[in-house]
């Protein structure tokens, strides 16, 4: 199963990860490590995708696609 979430480092900026885990404990025990072991300070909006394109990751991360600059 393919997952995605969105992060926040500790410097402040945001991200977005997408990764594979095989049901969805596994999938929050990885999102508890993103904070526990590689110090993210906060990872929320855990979202599994059904369709793995662009259009998904839009629709469910609309916050992510804001581009400043």
């Amino acid at each position: 199963m393919r997952w995605a979430c969105e992060y926040e480092s500790k410097s402040g900026s945001i991200g977005l990860i997408i990764f594979s885990a095989k049901d969805l404990n596994a999938a929050q025990i990885y999102v508890e490590e993103m904070t526990t072991y590689y110090g993210h300070d906060h990872v929320f909006n855990l979202n599994e995708l059904a369709e793995g394109d662009i259009e998904e990751l839009y629709r469910l991360f609309p916050g992510s696609t804001v581009v400043n600059g």
